[in-house]
């Protein structure tokens, strides 16, 4: 008996080894084999929104996956549980670069990111990476720029540089509108407009970088350097090139109103007049702001390369033009990089003003060519190709145009520029202005280049002028400089720079 109950319990025994072996659980699955290139690269776009990259270069393919990011503020290591992105894709070939938007972010907080992906065994996912959301100032003063300006219905174009690299652009409107002859064309930042007096700025570069190769000093008079032909007024030989640039030589116009003259005033028969009438003793050194001051550069410039008068004004009228255009050319355009830049639109392709509001069916205003008066106005440039020069000149460590003591002179001593003075320091500019007629409906062009802190230049363009009131086309009336340093100040705030408020004054508001 007892050897049947042991054969018994020896049958029961290795039934249950039997069973145990046949109904063991099945092998857990496995997660997917990811591999990444590297951990995310993230860039941002906004003061809250970032974009996350990931490559992957080995993955499941020929089957459904879900990819994206996850990222959080508090978890080192975030999961599909933290914040996410989400796609469904099937895999067919690797590597697969994998891109995603982040949104909702906070401005200057950090947060940590993976890449992931999931498959029904498991998921994967990538090594971290953290970042914080912050917006430099040149971003946000672009964002800023383009709120303001997109959707106005005016043709524009806006470049930020810092130092001799542009950083950030805008763009919008029309050039040309339908009602032209080639139809409508839109505003970019290569679009070539009349810059102005813009263009005062560029003689005192051509100028300063001459006095430097000659050791000519801004405080110079000018008398010897006019055409020997030329009569020459009271108190003409007390004139320094410092006044002509400053706008304090005491020149008020032919109609001795201080009206600024235009082209009667700016063409060599023009200027030999004023010259000619001379200045009165108690005009001497106040403020009157006259293209010719500025024009006559276009005369003195080639005097101080060595040219010689003849006598003949028609002779003498068209060496000055071109020896002043080639020379600028040459030692400022070109050493800045620049080339082909001359004083008047591309051929059949102009740039036309019009008015703002815009009235359907005006055909806008070709301003045309200025060969005859550049100098204080004329010269034709691109939004881009402004940046590339103003900045180049006098906000990098090129010298290639300017010794960086020269630069000094210009800026400090206000030598075809003007001067901002702010609570955040002292910024230098100079605005352009150009109309058809001095009357609503106004029409015609503004124009700016400022240099601000950290050697951050910006140049604005616009092809419309304000309907009634004649000057830039912003919705609440305020002018070009107000508006561009408005906005660099609200992206200062909005960058977390400065939030208390930002008080300023233009020495001159006048626009010019």
């Amino acid at each position: 008996m007892k050897h049947v109950v042991l054969i018994l319990l020896s049958f029961v025994v290795l039934g249950l080894v039997y069973s145990c072996k046949h109904e063991a659980d099945p092998t857990p699955p496995q997660p997917p084999v990811v591999t990444w290139s590297q951990a995310p690269t993230f860039s941002i776009r906004s003061s809250t929104s970032a974009v996350l990259s990931a490559t992957m270069t080995e993955a499941p393919t020929g089957q459904a996956t879900t990819i994206g990011f996850v990222w959080s503020k508090t978890n080192p290591m975030p999961t599909v549980a933290d914040s996410k992105t989400r796609q469904s894709v099937t895999l067919t070939s690797l590597p697969y670069a994998m891109r995603d938007s982040l949104t909702g972010l906070e401005t200057n907080a950090t947060y940590v990111a993976r890449a992931y992906l999931t498959t029904a065994s498991g998921t994967v996912y990538s090594p971290a990476v953290t970042f914080q959301v912050t917006v430099s100032v040149t971003e946000l003063f672009a964002q800023t720029l383009t709120g303001l300006l997109q959707n106005r219905d005016i043709g524009y174009g806006f470049v930020l540089f810092e130092n001799d690299e542009m950083k950030a652009s805008g763009n919008g409107g029309l050039k040309a509108r339908a009602i032209e002859a080639d139809g409508p064309k839109p505003y970019t930042i290569d679009t070539k407009m009349h810059i102005a007096s813009m263009s005062k700025t560029i003689s005192a570069m051509a100028f300063t970088q001459l006095a430097a190769r000659k050791g000519i000093r801004t405080t110079d008079k000018i008398s010897p350097y006019l055409p020997p032909s030329w009569p020459k007024g009271e108190n003409i030989d007390q004139i320094t090139f410092r006044d002509l640039f400053t706008h304090r030589s005491g020149i008020i116009g032919l109609g001795s109103n201080c009206q600024n003259g235009a082209y009667s005033e700016n063409i060599y028969s023009g200027l030999r007049q004023l010259i000619a009438k001379g200045v009165k003793a108690q005009n001497r050194g106040q403020y009157c702001y006259q293209n010719a001051n500025v024009g006559l550069m276009r005369v003195l410039i080639p005097a101080l390369t060595g040219y010689v008068f003849t006598g003949n004004d028609d002779t003498d009228d068209g060496q000055t033009q071109q020896l002043y255009l080639t020379y600028v050319q040459k030692n400022v355009f070109e050493k800045a990089g620049l080339t082909n830049i001359v004083p008047t639109y591309p051929a059949n392709d102009p740039t036309y003003c019009y008015s703002s509001p815009y009235t359907a069916g005006e055909k806008g205003w070709n301003p045309g060519s200025f060969f005859n008066t550049v100098g204080a106005y004329g010269w034709y440039l691109t939004p881009r190709e402004a940046g590339k020069l103003y900045a180049t000149v006098l906000s990098s460590v090129s010298q290639e145009v300017l010794p960086t003591a020269y630069k000094d002179t210009l800026l400090l001593n206000s030598l075809g520029c003007y001067r901002v003075s702010s609570t955040l320091g002292d910024f230098q500019y100079h605005d352009g202005w150009w109309y058809l007629t001095n009357a609503a409906p106004y029409m015609g062009l503004r124009t700016i280049w400022m240099k601000l802190p950290n050697n951050l230049t910006v140049v604005l363009f616009t092809n419309a002028l304000n309907r009634q009131g004649g000057l830039f086309p912003s919705e609440d009336g305020t002018d070009i400089v107000p508006f561009v340093f408005r906005a660099y100040t609200t992206a200062r705030q909005l960058s977390g720079g400065r939030l208390a408020p930002v008080t300023f004054t233009l020495e001159h508001p006048e626009p010019h």
